[in-house]
């Protein structure tokens, strides 16, 4: 139940750093919005690189990746 309501607020924080970049929020919360939402892209990618091969051997790879670039670590822990 955790992990569900985790991912749904981390879907939510998608929508609105989306949002922001297609209509701007302005000041004070366009850049550090960017710069969050910059960051947290980041750090997805890392785990999807980090947990490449173990992603590999899932099923549906290409899924499971989008799944981390979306949810990082929220994703993983449902998978082990």
């Amino acid at each position: 139940m955790f992990w569900t309501i985790a991912k749904a607020f981390m879907l939510a924080f998608w929508a609105v750093a989306l949002s922001n970049l297609l209509w701007p929020f302005g000041s004070p919360w366009e850049v550090p919005l960017n710069a969050v939402a910059g960051v947290t892209l980041v750090l997805h990618l890392i785990e999807m690189l980090l947990f490449n091969r173990y992603l590999r051997e899932q099923p549906a790879p290409a899924l499971q990746r989008l799944q981390v670039l979306l949810f990082g670590v929220l994703h993983l822990q449902r998978l082990h």
